[in-house]
């Protein structure tokens, strides 16, 4: 604060001022703008806010119990579905990121959201995946961090070798074990008793197609009747049977993908890789697995990346505009979550670890990019022809059309010179007019 501004300050009568109605105006001057000393007073006191200000997310004390439901089991009345409030009662609600930073902070907190089981965040979360990336790796955080919470799971089973964890309610759907019926009642049974659910399809192509549950009757028991999450894997490489009354009728996962609140893709980390060195060369990406239409080919090398899974998030807000990004998120390891405590089978997460793509260290390093630059280095020139001498010879020597009226001397001023051969009509009367 400089010398003038400080005089300001303290010949300012400060106890008649405080007194009066209009206090504010000590802080104007005579345009109406605020004073120096008020400028430079906000200016400090803003840096040490933003010096203050934690830099990146602080890692989750051991004893954190805040984000654990307490006494998850439901003790009988009416159900009140949760209603999370997105928008301020006289606001506009959050504006969009500004900054590189906000966006990125932005955007992960999207996906935490998914993954951390929020209420109110996705009723419906749909996950597409194929052979060349399953939805495995995501499905078995979805599971530890709602195991992590003291969240009531529920696993309807279509695939056989699939191995649950003790806390989990398994339901095995897959065969002739259950009528689509009997599924529906099955999980209604196993949220009866609990306040919070996560219930998991992990194949609703075989749910729908070949159980014939009707996806309206699912939504309405698991989000609408219990307000809980509901999260269904469709693999995009199976072809379901259609009967002939239902060929004009839509497809089921154009339906499933309708009825989403999140849809979420997995892919491969080393085929976005590829998809990257493409694009940096301005070539087609490639394919991969059924889309190769080779015969005989299903899934391609580098599959099922063991580093991670990328996972392309589709948001969908209440207004109707969506948001999409693409996320890496790695296998989780024991030292990402804390010491469990009594009666809650896994501990807490320390620190969330899923982030943007563009945050893989892998992704943006240049060690990927070898290949490309070798492939840029060799071209000399955008119209490099690559003609030998003797071509380049040949090509000097065609003689252009209208070659000899452009010469100094003119030539013959642009003639037309035309021989006439034996197979010509000369027609004498066109030729006197």
């Amino acid at each position: 604060m400089t010398d003038d501004h400080f005089l300001s300050f303290a010949e300012s009568d400060w106890e008649r001022t405080l007194a009066g109605p209009f206090a504010f105006l000590q802080l104007l001057n005579d345009n109406g703008q605020p004073t120096g000393w008020f400028r430079d007073f906000q200016e400090i006191d803003r840096e040490d806010r933003h010096r203050q200000r934690p830099t990146g997310p602080a890692d989750r004390k051991p004893d954190d119990k805040s984000w654990i439901k307490k006494d998850n089991r439901y003790t009988g009345g009416i159900r009140k579905r949760v209603i999370a409030i997105t928008q301020k009662p006289f606001g506009r609600g959050m504006p969009r990121p500004v900054t590189l930073a906000q966006y990125q902070r932005h955007s992960t907190h999207l996906m935490s959201n998914i993954l951390n089981l929020r209420v109110g965040t996705s009723p419906f979360t749909v996950v597409l995946d194929d052979l060349n990336q399953r939805a495995t790796p995501f499905l078995h955080e979805l599971i530890r961090r709602g195991l992590s919470q003291n969240v009531n799971v529920v696993h309807v089973s279509f695939e056989v070798a699939t191995a649950f964890h003790p806390a989990v309610q398994h339901i095995p759907a897959w065969g002739s074990n259950l009528t689509g019926d009997e599924i529906l009642q099955a999980i209604e049974d196993a949220m009866r008793d609990f306040k919070d659910s996560l219930v998991i399809v992990d194949s609703l192509t075989d749910l729908f197609d070949v159980k014939h549950v009707d996806m309206k009757a699912l939504f309405g028991l698991v989000s609408e009747k219990y307000g809980c999450m509901l999260v269904g894997v469709y693999h995009q490489d199976i072809t379901a049977d259609r009967s002939p009354e239902d060929v004009y009728a839509p497809e089921s996962l154009e339906l499933v993908k309708y009825m989403a609140t999140t849809v979420i893709t997995c892919k491969s980390l080393s085929h976005m890789l590829a998809f990257k060195a493409a694009e940096e060369r301005s070539l087609a990406r490639p394919t991969h697995g059924l889309f190769q239409g080779a015969e005989g080919i299903v899934q391609c090398l580098d599959a099922n990346d063991y580093r991670g899974i990328v996972l392309h998030g589709e948001f969908r807000r209440k207004s109707g505009r969506p948001e999409s990004e693409f996320f890496f998120l790695r296998e989780a390891r024991d030292s990402d979550y804390n010491a469990p405590v009594p009666g809650i089978v896994v501990g807490t997460l320390k620190k969330e670890f899923v982030i943007l793509l563009d945050q893989l260290p892998a992704y943006t390093s240049p060690e990927i990019m070898i290949l490309v630059n070798a492939a840029i280095a060799d071209i000399e020139s955008t119209f490099n022809l690559g003609l030998t001498d003797k071509q380049k010879e040949a090509r000097e020597g065609v003689v252009l059309p209208y070659f000899d009226a452009q010469k100094e001397e003119g030539g013959e001023g642009g003639r037309i010179l035309y021989d006439m051969g034996a197979e010509d009509d000369f027609d004498e009367e066109e030729d006197e007019i």
